[in-house]
């Protein structure tokens, strides 16, 4: 195998290619299929990764995601419950939303599409694994030997995964909109009966200020108090669909982070693939004139 002047020792060192993608942080964009290569090699050759990367800051893991998102939905739905029993009703969003992550159905299809769903994750944690278990060189601390197959098994699979996550996110924001719509429903509900004890007061007031001479102003407290009532119930129907709003801000905010984290591993996975491709594809020994037998 031909050494280049640049890099003696056969390494390839990937470190300012990675810095530079770190430091810019490109916009997410969706992964492409890793161009095929004229002349790949054994199966049992190992390419040069990076590893020498500064650790990237400790994302939370799953479990620890989906506690702290059952958490602030409890938080939710104790403040719409207190908002739902002063008004003396129990709308329908306020139920407990499903979790679309987890569920304890047996079905088989169901255990796999789960399976599918965590997959993702441990295909990273893998992809990491494997970087920090590498064995550097003698002459490139800062450079490792990973396999070739295994490196890209695990990428294609983090490419079959990912489609279900982003289903799974899909469903969550639809009935986050969903219970959006519900609670303007209710709040649209919450005013039209308010509205109607208001003209059932008025029309009482009327009849009994017939009875009563000499006291005017009876209609005009009835009017007062329907007017009461009315701007109560409006603020009671504002601040449900206030709740509604900040929780489906607070899901679709999250699942944007989830969603462009993955974006970002993916796209660096598929950086390190072509680089190391591309460095494979320079130490490949090359035949000369000198090869040949001369002629007799």
């Amino acid at each position: 195998m031909t050494m280049s002047d640049d890099h003696p020792t056969g390494y390839v060192d990937l470190t300012k290619p990675n810095a530079d993608a770190a430091s810019s942080t490109p916009e997410p964009s969706a992964p492409e299929p890793p161009a095929s290569t004229q002349a790949a090699p054994a199966p049992t050759e190992e390419a040069d990764v990076l590893a020498g990367s500064p650790p990237a800051a400790p994302t939370p893991t799953p479990a620890q995601m989906q506690a702290k998102a059952r958490a602030q939905a409890a938080q939710q739905t104790r403040a719409q419950a207190q908002i739902a029993q002063t008004a003396g009703i129990h709308p329908s969003f306020m139920n407990e939303m499903p979790d679309l992550r987890e569920t304890t159905d047996d079905d088989p299809a169901t255990v796999k599409s789960r399976e599918e769903f965590t997959t993702v994750y441990d295909i990273i944690d893998q992809l990491e694994a494997a970087l920090g278990e590498a064995k550097s060189s003698i002459f490139a601390p800062g450079m490792v030997k990973v396999d070739r197959d295994e490196f890209t098994d695990q990428l294609s699979e983090l490419k079959k995964m990912l489609p279900v996550q982003l289903e799974r996110a899909s469903a969550l924001m639809r009935e986050a909109e969903r219970r959006l719509e519900s609670a303007q429903t209710q709040s649209n509900a919450i005013v039209a009966s308010a509205q109607s004890r208001a003209a059932d007061m008025i029309k009482d007031a009327n009849e009994q200020a017939q009875f009563l001479a000499g006291q005017e102003n009876v209609t005009e407290l009835a009017r007062q108090k329907a007017r009461a009532i009315l701007d109560q119930a409006q603020t009671k129907a504002d601040h449900l669909t206030h709740g509604a709003d900040q929780y489906c801000t607070t899901v679709m905010e999250g699942l944007s982070q989830q969603l462009g984290k993955l974006s970002q591993d993916v796209q660096a996975g598929l950086n390190v693939l072509e680089e190391r491709q591309r460095a494979a594809g320079e130490q490949m020994p090359h035949l000369t004139l000198n090869d040949y037998p001369e002629a007799q």
